[in-house]
């Protein structure tokens, strides 16, 4: 336990270097209820989960790994966004991930830490790279001008990148950690999803 949460923590900070945003691991706690790791994405179980455990403010962090239920069988990982966080609902705040898709984990392709990276530039404020298709960046999709747009997300970890969007500028963004490729093919952010997560965290969770 110790050891997957140092090289998660490790991961994290090597893919945000040069972000101005640093992780360090404050506590971590193990519960043994069945009915909150078994808990479906949003549902009433997971939800009373993270009212019991979450802590902290706006700013903290707040990842949970679990099984999740037989009505998401292939889910990796969700989270909420910046702006999603108010004082109601506010122990909803933060990332989930299905405990075989940590570092070191069982889910082959899965197990190398870019699940982690991939959710937590959710809660930073990052959209996928193929969000709304193919839409120029700068005017909706992603809202990132330095990610091609991408008509749908990416399987495996394809040796060229394809270019489903021909008419914009650019191939695929496989290697992004926003899209849906395979761990070991993921391993960079833009300068523009870089400038977006600073600039959502001012706006949303500055304090």
């Amino acid at each position: 336990m110790e050891l997957v949460w140092n090289v998660a923590i490790s991961k994290l900070n090597a893919s945000f270097l040069g972000s101005g945003f640093t992780f360090v691991l404050s506590q971590k706690r193990k519960w043994v209820q069945a009915s909150w790791f078994n808990g479906n994405k949003n549902s009433v179980e997971e939800k009373a989960m993270k009212k019991y455990l979450r802590v902290g403010d706006v700013q903290t962090l707040n990842i949970y790994t679990t099984n999740f239920g037989e009505l998401n069988p292939k889910l990796l990982g969700h989270s909420t966004f910046p702006w999603d966080y108010n004082a109601q609902t506010a122990y909803l705040d933060g990332v989930v991930v299905k405990y075989v898709a940590v570092s070191g984990g069982s889910a082959t392709n899965w197990n190398q830490g870019a699940v982690f990276v991939h959710e937590v530039g959710h809660w930073l404020g990052l959209y996928h790279t193929f969000q709304g298709g193919c839409v120029d960046g700068g005017h909706g999709g992603d809202y990132v001008t330095d990610t091609p747009a991408q008509a749908d997300s990416t399987s495996g970890c394809p040796a060229t990148a394809p270019d489903t969007c021909p008419s914009l500028p650019g191939p695929d963004p496989i290697h992004n950690f926003m899209d849906y490729t395979y761990d070991r093919c993921r391993d960079n952010f833009t300068t523009g999803q870089i400038n977006r997560i600073k600039y959502m965290w001012s706006l949303w969770r500055k304090g």
